[in-house]
């Protein structure tokens, strides 16, 4: 895949999380299709853009909220994050790594400071995040508690992880069993 595919993931789920914090879906939707990319929507995404702000679900919001950590994951990816761990929160500089919707930048503000990871580093992820997860999954199904680390947290960015590696994959259809 070429870069610029996973630059435009990285700039609609940018532009998702907004709609979390309280932006309007008409004004994001906006944003998205004055940069051509409301093709690349997935079905999920194109249904919250359809809504107004009071039709948007407290579940929707949840998912969305979620994308920060995919996000944080796909920027490692694109190299502009350099401090990708498991057990680290998403820094507070990601809204700097990003398409910033309120000054009404777009992709091509990514263009120039991306790189691909390469394959290996890339594999050697997805095989940790799948094995955490396989972990954490395996931990609360026999009732044990990890402090340390959190389900949802490895499974989103493992998810993003598992996308960069499963060319033509929809984004909604990541398989994520372990």
């Amino acid at each position: 895949m070429e870069l610029n595919f996973f630059i435009e993931r990285v700039t609609i789920m940018a532009g998702m999380v907004y709609i979390a914090h309280q932006a309007p879906p008409s004004a994001i939707k906006r944003w998205i299709e004055e940069q051509g990319l409301f093709q690349n929507v997935t079905e999920f995404e194109k249904d919250i853009l359809e809504k107004s702000e009071i039709e948007v679900t407290p579940t929707e919001i949840m998912r969305l909220k979620w994308y920060v950590e995919s996000l944080w994951a796909l920027v490692w990816v694109l190299g502009i994050n350099n401090n990708f761990r498991i057990n680290e929160p998403v820094g507070d500089n990601l809204i700097q790594m990003v398409p910033d919707v309120r000054k009404k930048q777009d992709f091509s503000t990514l263009v120039a400071r991306t790189f691909m990871r390469s394959e290996k580093k890339i594999y050697e992820q997805v095989d940790l995040f799948y094995r955490l997860h396989w972990y954490l999954v395996d931990a609360r199904l026999n009732g044990k508690k990890h402090n340390k680390l959190d389900e949802g947290t490895i499974m989103e960015r493992r998810k993003a992880l598992e996308w960069v590696v499963t060319p033509g994959e929809e984004w909604d259809e990541i398989d994520l069993s372990t």
